[in-house]
């Protein structure tokens, strides 16, 4: 209730997305916003995070904060989330989205390129989590979602990467535990192939012999990722904590990438 003890709507809830300039992190801003949430949005492209935040408050009419962030920077990142929750009024849902990749060999990686996306990957997601804690404790029924990879079960050259993906899903089902009392749940997303303009950016074969690996027949969607979120974001999925949920079309458990059969 207001002062004149008038009782106020209550506010959408909101989401703090970070990655969210990415193919997949797109996916997962315009899908919760077609839902209803309000959004802050951060992204390392400040001209990427522009692009999606004018393109959802045009289409969906939702309220937006967007701030650019580097994850490696602690400042930017609680700079980024004050800012969600001062203009947006709260926070209920944390998306860690945001994450770099780069592959070489164990004997070939620069050790600078493998603390680079632990920092990033693992370290940033800590960092952001952190500086959200609060405002999802007054939610009183807070969300951490963090999206892991397919690539954390064992992913050639992919060693920093795996290692980063899966310390998310470590430290996920470690907070799992300390934040239920909260009314906190923490879980993880596991995507396998999605279709990005990076993925679309691999030689047509390997796209291929991709696909073909894939039990369901199809490469992923932004959108199967987004409504995964959608769902443990959801008040429904409460009783639903310290999991990894893959999202790859049966791939985890089909097991390696085959060669595409020579045609007869």
């Amino acid at each position: 209730m207001n002062s004149d003890g008038q009782r106020l709507a209550p506010r959408p809830r909101v989401a703090f997305i970070t990655g969210a300039a990415g193919g997949i992190g797109r996916g997962i801003a315009e899908h919760l916003a077609e839902l209803g949430y309000s959004l802050g949005l951060s992204d390392l492209s400040e001209t990427g995070l522009r692009a999606v935040a004018n393109h959802i408050t045009e289409t969906s009419g939702v309220t937006v904060s967007a701030r650019a962030a580097d994850l490696a920077d602690r400042e930017s990142v609680q700079a980024a989330v004050d800012a969600t929750v001062s203009r947006l009024g709260g926070l209920d849902v944390l998306v860690n989205c945001a994450g770099i990749l780069n592959d070489a060999r164990i004997e070939k990686m620069d050790p600078a390129v493998f603390r680079q996306v632990l920092d990033v990957n693992l370290i940033g997601m800590l960092t952001t989590t952190a500086a959200a804690l609060p405002a999802l404790r007054h939610s009183g029924s807070g969300r951490i979602i963090s999206l892991t990879s397919r690539a954390w079960l064992g992913n050639f050259g992919s060693t920093n990467y795996a290692a980063s993906k899966g310390g998310i899903a470590g430290v996920s089902r470690s907070l799992s535990l300390g934040l239920a009392t909260d009314g906190i749940t923490v879980n993880c997303i596991a995507p396998g192939f999605i279709e990005t303009p990076m993925s679309n950016s691999m030689p047509t074969e390997i796209i291929e012999r991709v696909r073909q690996s894939i039990p369901v027949g199809r490469v992923g969607q932004p959108l199967d990722v987004a409504r995964t979120v959608a769902f443990l974001a959801d008040a429904g999925s409460g009783y639903i904590t310290g999991q990894s949920i893959p999202v790859c079309g049966g791939r985890s458990i089909s097991g390696s990438m085959r060669k595409a059969p020579a045609s007869a």
